[in-house]
């Protein structure tokens, strides 16, 4: 199994504000609740680089400005993100896409420096979310960013929220409820 928080692939570069429900995926997958990843994934940032459904691969990073995944707080953009193995480095994210994306077992990093710093669409590039280590291979070039925080870590080494509560409630099996106690309330 791969290391979770050590991501390498092709960088991906956004500006700021780039819209969770219209830069990420097109808003009219969320109002027909459209949750299929396959459905999801040819639409992938369109609005902002139309060909990136072509061109993206599995494990590749977005790097993004100011306001990554800002509007409204749909699941969409996330769950076909999550589908592709994409990972994040942005300046900013509101948090409630922050926890949605963890949520999701994407790795993000909030705080970093401006996109343009790190990597040029396309570069090849390695980030260790744990040690906060940013490798642009193409460039031969090496920089610090902001380290994942230890609870989020945790739940994107996990496989995500569900997952990691699941691990949770394996470990105190005594919190869990009884499903007899549930039918009987």
């Amino acid at each position: 199994m791969r290391e979770p928080l050590i991501r390498r692939g092709r960088a991906h570069v956004f500006g700021d504000a780039v819209s969770l429900d219209d830069g990420i995926i097109p808003a009219r997958f969320a109002a027909q609740r459209v949750t299929d990843p396959a459905l999801l994934l040819p639409h992938l940032f369109e609005n902002v680089d139309a060909g990136f459904a072509t061109r993206a691969r599995p494990g590749d990073i977005v790097l993004a400005g100011r306001d990554f995944a800002c509007g409204k707080p749909r699941v969409q953009g996330f769950l076909a993100m999550a589908a592709m193995e994409l990972s994040v480095v942005c300046v900013s994210m509101p948090y409630r896409m922050l926890r949605r994306a963890v949520a999701r077992a994407i790795p993000v990093v909030v705080g970093g420096p401006a996109p343009a710093a790190l990597a040029a669409s396309g570069d090849d590039i390695e980030v260790d979310f744990g040690a906060g280590v940013f490798r642009n291979l193409s460039r031969d070039t090496c920089a610090s960013i902001p380290i994942i925080p230890d609870v989020l870590r945790e739940i994107v080494s996990s496989g995500g929220a569900e997952a990691a509560l699941r691990d949770w409630l394996e470990r105190r099996p005594e919190q869990a409820i009884d499903p007899l106690e549930r039918t009987q309330k």
